[in-house]
């Protein structure tokens, strides 16, 4: 037995630990802190504003994240921070201000542009103090070593992976999560079950990944729909965060599939939002992929609490996916046809996923490589 495990950060999780970000700041030995965030959780972010700046620090705020952020963002971004001289960078949000902040960080002592740092270890210089705060139950990026950045002349989704890649201090509060609608509550839920399960059937599984993703898969299929119907609910949000957290835990060592090889096209060409995108195809990809590992998919369903002794692993099977199917159908995640993708686009996204595994991409670790025939297959499934 041989693997390499490890996470980027320190994590502090718990009901209320978001007001203590001035002290954990603080206490890094930081004055001047750039804050990364977007418009839409404003009235959040400038809670945590409140308490840098009640612990002493200047703070310059950046709330022009989007989603899917694109090497434009982050180059201007970038330029901003080093024009303030900052001390660290503090990131709130969803995946995309995470990523956003992660990408800047690498800028702030590595040369731009932004894309020569696509694939793994291209960093090459120490990066500054990150502390990620999420607000979303879904990425987990606050403890991965990836950062998602969209690459606007070549029209793809740039993984940049590895060192100094990741956030130094996670802080990690349900409480943060309580304001998500239930469409966002449901399509980050299910990003962070499909982070879970692809990281559990990788090719470069491993004991502490998988640990980390089977519990994982049982608190979030376990919450997400109670967290969707009820918001305000906060051992389900406690369960959420706390699965995506743990999702990141383990795909940030054991990485995912094809799931997300053919979500990350999606949301360049066709502007679906990556969770969205990755709840539409999880069903189709594990059905996609059961033949290759049938014990594990009969794993994962009994982590989402199914009975399944006594079944025929075919049956196992059928019962693990289906469920998966149900999840979508009881939290409303749309078809692709539903969210305004055509028929027509099919052929370069298929494309776009093959060239994804080619450059070492999400799909490279599935645990079967998908042709083109069978990729367009998984599309017309999921229309």
């Amino acid at each position: 037995m041989e693997f390499v495990y490890g996470i980027p950060c320190t994590v502090f999780f718990g009901e209320g630990k978001a007001k203590e970000v001035g002290g954990i700041v603080g206490g890094m030995g930081v004055k001047k802190v750039f804050c990364v965030y977007d418009k839409g959780i404003a009235k959040v972010a400038a809670g945590i504003v409140n308490s840098l700046k009640a612990a002493g620090m200047e703070v310059i705020e950046y709330d022009a994240v989007v989603p899917n952020p694109p090497d434009t963002l982050v180059e201007e971004a970038a330029q901003k921070c080093r024009e303030a001289g900052v001390d660290a960078i503090v990131a709130i949000g969803g995946g995309s201000p995470i990523d956003a902040a992660k990408a800047i960080n690498v800028l702030l002592t590595n040369p731009s542009p932004i894309h020569q740092y696509d694939g793994l270890n291209k960093v090459k210089n120490p990066t500054k103090p990150l502390i990620a705060i999420p607000t979303t139950a879904g990425t987990g990026s606050e403890v991965t070593t990836f950062a998602i950045v969209t690459d606007t002349t070549r029209h793809k989704k740039m993984i940049i992976a590895g060192q100094f890649m990741g956030a130094n201090i996670a802080i990690v509060d349900p409480e943060l999560t309580v304001g998500m609608p239930p469409a966002i509550t449901a399509a980050t839920g299910m990003d962070a079950l499909t982070h879970a399960i692809e990281a559990y059937v990788s090719i470069l599984r491993q004991i502490p990944a998988d640990v980390n993703a089977l519990k994982a898969i049982e608190l979030i299929s376990g919450s997400i729909e109670t967290a969707t119907a009820d918001g305000s609910n906060i051992a389900a949000r406690s369960n959420m965060i706390l699965g995506s957290t743990m999702a990141g835990f383990a795909f940030t060592n054991a990485v995912l599939g094809l799931v997300h090889g053919i979500a990350h096209p999606l949301s360049v060409r066709c502007g679906l939002p990556h969770g969205v995108a990755n709840a539409i195809l999880l069903p189709y990809v594990m059905d996609f992929n059961a033949s290759t590992v049938p014990e594990r998919t009969v794993d994962i369903g009994k982590a989402m609490g199914l009975k399944l002794e006594g079944l025929s692993q075919e049956e196992a099977i059928k019962k693990t996916i289906a469920k998966v199917r149900e999840l979508n159908k009881n939290i409303k995640i749309p078809t692709l046809k539903d969210v305004g993708v055509e028929k027509t686009q099919f052929e370069q996204l298929a494309d776009d996923t093959l060239r994804d595994g080619a450059e070492g991409g999400a799909s490279m670790f599935n645990p079967r490589q998908a042709t083109k025939k069978e990729i367009l297959a998984i599309l017309e499934a999921a229309f």
